[in-house]
């Protein structure tokens, strides 16, 4: 008899153990849900940096064009001038 008291005991500790874990289970979720979200707010911002740098990039090759095309308009008008008074 003694020998099964020791069974019910470790039986009802395996059972507690158990309910424990369950108990546990949404916790472990709702952390895990979080991490992720976390991770993909985190990864939304990094491309957004990416792309916002990418912009300003572009931005300043467009800038650097419109240079070079007033620069080439300003020679041309010149040019222009030039043929003019020598007609």
């Amino acid at each position: 008899m003694e020998r099964f008291m020791d069974h019910v005991h470790v039986g009802d500790a395996l059972v507690q153990l158990v309910v424990f874990l369950f108990s546990l289970l949404p916790v472990v979720v709702i952390v895990l849900v979080l991490v992720y979200v976390i991770r993909l707010v985190r990864r939304m911002e990094r491309r957004a940096e990416e792309r916002l740098q990418f912009e300003k990039e572009n931005a300043a090759h467009q800038e650097q064009h419109i240079e070079v095309i007033h620069d080439v308009q300003d020679r041309l008008s010149n040019i222009e001038r030039i043929l003019k008074d020598v007609d």
